[in-house]
């Protein structure tokens, strides 16, 4: 990685390029201290610069270029090498938000010893100096990315290490593993600790299981985190965009007695009780679509209802069951492991529907008066469960390319149990696990993949 030349100091603003109250410059690298001491001066004495930074503490500076001209009154922030973020000596300068000022300041930096930083080069030094892994700092992002409050939490404890610690128990587990075996293929005739591949075979097990789980319990954090899928299926005009704004408590979506106005589907988010959930509005059902924007809608529609974790089937409770709501329904029936929520709709009305064709309990709603609400979301929170709510307190999350690591790692271990049960030899039992320990350690970076590793920080925003 060239263009991360970790002999460099460097320097990056570390809050938006616009006009604020206040902006960050960031400075880290072997030189900082010095470039520092050059352009400092204590604010109340500007004929005296600051030479002397130390660990951890703040002064009050006067920043001054090359011809003695101030440039900003600014507070210093200075945190010595290795106790900081890079494991390097950082300054951060926290100056007046004026774009002259950013540009002043950098530039005099710059001029002073320093280069502009690139993409994540802060947070890649952290890694390439020990401070933190490949898992940690892909959290790091994520939490700068978050959108809700469950992810920036789920980032935060992965960011403090809950999976890379994870992955070094099941790493352990492997080097034990390998101990047993090298220590047979050392000292066969020592009988201290009797060798047999069963005791093997049953460790491969154990961690097999243990990469299922992390598996599993990422997707259930990943539901949470996400937004809780939400589709609201129905005929046309059986009143599914009066229950969308119903559950926002605004009106997002036309409402209208012509039938068919949502020909697309219309998604908005929603918290509740802190769970962040995606409502999806679709297009109505019919058994005869006449066109082909209904056509499309329908397929749509369709679409929403494999996507989603709940759907919330509406009915017209004012008007007798047709065509169209047993097509809902033969639909419905076709779904496996879809939590659906039965509502009849307009129960303040006279009650025509028939009730009978609806295969499980129903919520009596009505838009206009809001009865039923309170019911509906007390279901749509239940859909959270403590046990999920545990998981998400206990385990983390893995991304796409942790996630593939893990699905690597799950076919080895099936190579070694396979070439175990067979009795191959000891030796090549070994070099199995050899390859499965190096792809589990490629999940939380502790094996060297350049390639992989130039992606991930570039995809980081300047000054982190």
């Amino acid at each position: 990685m060239n263009e991360y030349d970790i002999k460099d100091t460097i320097a990056a603003l570390s809050t938006p390029y616009s006009k604020s109250a206040l902006a960050i410059i960031r400075m880290s690298g072997s030189k900082a201290l010095e470039i520092a001491s050059k352009i400092c001066f204590y604010a109340n004495n500007e004929n005296k610069n600051i030479n002397n930074f130390e660990h951890r503490k703040s002064y009050y500076a006067l920043i001054k270029d090359e011809n003695n001209i101030p440039v900003d009154e600014v507070i210093v922030l200075s945190s010595l090498s290795p106790n900081t973020f890079t494991s390097e000596d950082t300054i951060e300068f926290i100056t007046h938000g004026s774009i002259v000022v950013i540009d002043a300041l950098m530039n005099l930096l710059i001029r002073n010893g320093a280069r502009a930083a690139n993409r994540g080069e802060f947070t890649y030094r952290a890694y390439i100096n020990g401070r933190i892994g490949i898992s940690e700092a892909e959290a790091i992002h994520d939490l700068i990315d978050s959108n809700n409050k469950l992810m920036a939490e789920a980032s935060i404890y992965k960011m403090r290490g809950r999976l890379t610690r994870e992955i070094d128990k099941l790493r352990e587990n492997i080097k034990n593993s390998l101990m047993l075996v090298y220590g047979e293929l050392d000292f066969p005739e020592d009988e201290t600790e009797s060798f047999s591949y069963d005791k093997l075979i049953k460790n491969f097990e154990i961690i097999k299981k243990d990469i299922e789980n992390i598996l599993s319990n990422s997707k259930r954090v990943e539901n949470l985190i996400n937004g809780i899928k939400v589709a609201i299926l129905g005929r046309v005009n059986a009143g599914k965009s009066s229950i969308f704004n119903m559950i926002l408590d605004r009106e997002r979506a036309i409402v209208s007695n012509i039938a068919g106005t949502t020909r697309d589907f219309l998604s908005e988010n929603i918290y509740i009780d802190n769970i962040p959930f995606y409502l999806m509005d679709t297009a109505g059902f019919h058994k005869k679509a006449d066109n082909d924007i209904e056509l499309e809608g329908i397929e749509r529609a369709k679409k929403c209802a494999y996507e989603s974790d709940i759907i919330l089937a509406v009915f017209d409770g004012s008007s007798v069951t047709n065509e169209d709501d047993i097509n809902l329904m033969e639909f419905l029936n076709t779904l496996e492991n879809k939590n659906i929520i039965y509502i009849l709709n307009k129960s303040d009305e006279y009650k025509k529907f028939n009730k009978e064709i609806v295969s499980g309990n129903i919520i009596n709603i009505s838009t206009k008066t809001k009865s039923g609400k309170d019911e509906l979301i007390s279901a749509l929170k239940n859909y959270v469960s403590d046990s999920d709510m545990d998981i998400f307190n206990k385990e983390t999350y893995v991304n796409n390319r942790e996630r593939g690591y893990l699905e690597s790692g799950l076919k080895q271990i099936d190579i070694c149990i396979k070439k175990s049960l067979e009795s191959y030899s000891l030796d090549e039992v070994a070099e199995e696990m050899n390859i499965l320990n190096n792809i589990l350690g490629n999940v939380s970076g502790k094996v060297d993949a350049e390639e992989v590793i130039n992606e991930i920080f570039a995809n980081f925003c300047i000054g982190k």
